[in-house]
């Protein structure tokens, strides 16, 4: 029975291949696009988050980064 089974379940395989180009309908589009968003509503309080945490650890970095740079230049303009 086993073996029945494999020999169907390959048998399945091998026909359900095809080479014929596939192309969405309007329906397949609309349920991917809702789909999709779905998805991205999910994802958006943990990408806020994410966004939030790095913009406050990076934006000090860049402001005294920057700081320095045109103290450094203000330096090389007076001497």
């Amino acid at each position: 029975m086993k073996w029945f089974l494999f020999f169907c379940c390959t048998g399945l395989l091998l026909v359900s291949c095809t080479n014929r180009p596939v192309s969405p309908s309007k329906a397949s589009r609309r349920a991917i696009d809702t789909i999709f968003q779905l998805k991205v509503i999910a994802m958006q309080p943990k990408m806020d988050s994410i966004c939030t945490h790095v913009k406050d650890s990076i934006y000090k970095v860049a402001v005294d980064s920057i700081l320095e740079e045109r103290m450094a230049e203000m330096n090389e303009l007076v001497e």
